[in-house]
């Protein structure tokens, strides 16, 4: 890397992260083992660290309180970068809690310099959590570098809003679309899973979500899944820990929708709400299966009823398994895995 300015000051501001974490320069400099003048040179952005001096500096700031002097095992959690304001950071990170090393930036120059640095290093970000209110609405912007620079683009990157805004649900739709297409895996709404699904259940889905992300896998076989349900939050994360999961997941809205978006891509797996306004799933199922390419499609139900009388009508409607809501992705991976049962 050299001594280039650029890199000097990036390495600077790094530095200067760290030295927050360990609390002061003496310290910092007998931990990277180097001495203190050495040190001050590289915080004043005259030269740029060797190469395993900056490891060890990404390693302390990735590893957040987990790289102070009395780090444990704790240190090898997957690492999380949270980008938002100081106060939706401290929300996430009492959601995610201690399953994750957490490292939170406010500002959009240090989450660039450390997810720019960790793609060079052997103390890689594992995924990124970003807030709607991170540096003035800068989650976009954020996403769009991070999928831009190649070394990053691997990066599983979830968007998300913690705090009350006043977007409507139109805005809302707007901005998980927006996150889609420029490459993250998921926009997840706090405030409104909490209000439908109260807040213990939202964090838990939070928590799923983020620890799929970190455990993002190719699985064994790559699937076309359609899912189908009226309500466009649960369809969208859904899709999105489906994708997480590595299959190729597309979601429409209504039974109409779904039967044209099925001829065009032929899914090899669907997964259908039951409790549809225009079109319940029993009847999707049964117009599915009289297509030439919908015999031999794995189906699943999706229901908040779970009774023996409602597991004997999907049968009888087609599907091939039965799953109540809420269900997880382990379940649904489960259900792709046994396949068609007919």
């Amino acid at each position: 890397m050299g001594n280039d300015p650029l890199d000097a000051q990036t390495s600077a501001r790094l530095l200067k992260r760290a030295l927050g974490i360990v609390g002061d320069a003496e310290t910092l400099a007998g931990m990277l083992g180097v001495p203190p003048p050495e040190l001050r040179a590289w915080l004043s952005a005259k030269t740029f660290p060797p190469r395993e001096v900056f490891e060890r500096v990404l390693e302390l700031i990735l590893g957040g309180e987990a790289s102070r002097p009395t780090a444990t095992q704790d240190a090898k959690r997957p690492r999380v970068l949270i980008a938002d304001s100081r106060e939706c950071g401290a929300v996430l990170a009492t959601v995610l809690g201690n399953e994750f090393a957490l490292t939170h930036v406010t500002t959009l120059v240090d989450a660039l310099d450390l997810v720019q640095s960790s793609a060079a290093s052997t103390h890689g970000i594992d995924a990124i959590v970003c807030g709607q209110h991170f540096e003035g609405s800068q989650m976009l912007r954020f996403l769009e570098c991070v999928k831009a620079y190649r070394p990053t683009s691997a990066i599983p990157f979830i968007g998300c809003r913690v705090a009350e805004t006043h977007l409507g649900d139109g805005a809302l739709a707007a901005m998980r679309e927006a996150c889609e297409a420029l490459g993250a895996l998921a926009y997840i709404d706090l405030p409104g899973r909490s209000a439908s699904h109260g807040a213990e259940r939202a964090a838990v889905e939070f928590r799923d979500a983020v620890r799929a992300a970190v455990h993002l896998r190719a699985p064994r076989e790559r699937l076309r899944v359609l899912v189908v349900d009226d309500n466009p939050d649960a369809a969208h994360t859904l899709v999105a820990l489906l994708r997480m999961a590595g299959h190729d997941a597309h979601k429409a809205g209504s039974g109409a929708e779904a039967l044209a978006l099925a001829a065009q891509l032929k899914p090899d797996a669907a997964v259908l709400d039951i409790g549809m306004q225009d079109m319940d799933g029993y009847a999707l199922a049964g117009k599915l299966r009289t297509q030439p390419w919908g015999t031999g499609m794995t189906l699943v139900a999706l229901t908040g009823h779970d009774r023996a009388e409602d597991r004997q009508h999907s049968r009888e409607a087609g599907f091939d398994h039965h799953l109540g809501k809420p269900a997880t992705l382990e379940q649904l991976l489960e259900a792709f895995s046994a396949g068609r049962k007919g």
